[in-house]
């Protein structure tokens, strides 16, 4: 599609070697960076379908919460204020998990100006190694004053203004998300470890 937008016969220089997921796609034979990790990927599989899960039904009772407040407001005029607690519980549970689900997609805003640069495949995989152990390593530094600011609010029992729900059941939202981020980060690293390894036994 994009070649036949542009009307050039290849882009092929320009868009170089496709970034390597931390998990096998599931209409494609498995790859040799992939293998030996049937349980995790299974297990992996799993969770994944519960972070759409809980996506779907947080962004379907998001859009139904908004539209019952506009009715309440606006037309029977008695607002009911709890949804100005439970709004922003849904968001953070879709903005974390999406970002967790974005990691495992590889679907993240990146500029890809290396692979304009370089040629090397393996030169390019291991700069991508590189940026993965960086982030790994990044999100794990995050997640441990993640941890703190969660015990925190648990060990103070802070609670929402009106319908006093435990403040943990917003923050928790972030530990998982970045716990999760974590999870693909560390299967990202393996797997370019794996790529760079192959390349190298290939001679390349």
């Amino acid at each position: 599609m994009t070649k036949d937008l542009l009307h050039i016969d290849s882009l092929d220089d320009v868009i170089g070697t496709s970034p390597i997921r931390p998990v096998p796609e599931h209409d494609r034979p498995p790859s040799p960076i992939h293998s030996g990790l049937g349980p995790v990927y299974a297990a992996e599989r799993g969770i994944a379908w519960l972070m759409r899960v809980i996506m779907f039904l947080a962004i379907i009772s998001l859009g139904l919460l908004m539209a019952a407040q506009v009715f309440m407001r606006y037309v029977i005029s008695a607002p009911f204020l709890g949804i100005e607690e439970l709004a922003p519980l849904l968001a953070v549970w879709v903005y974390f998990l999406g970002m967790a689900y974005c990691s495992r997609e590889r679907d993240h805003i990146e500029g890809g100006m290396m692979t304009l640069v370089i040629k090397n495949p393996r030169l390019l995989t291991a700069l991508r190694l590189l940026g993965s152990a960086a982030t790994l390593i990044t999100i794990v530094i995050f997640m441990r004053f993640a941890w703190d600011f969660v015990a925190f609010n648990y060990s103070v029992g802070r609670r929402s203004t009106y319908m006093r729900l435990p403040k943990v059941l917003w923050d928790v939202s972030l530990l998982i998300g970045l716990a999760l981020m974590t999870f693909y980060a560390a299967l990202q690293c393996l797997a370019e470890a794996r790529a760079l390894f192959i390349t190298r036994g290939r001679g390349k």
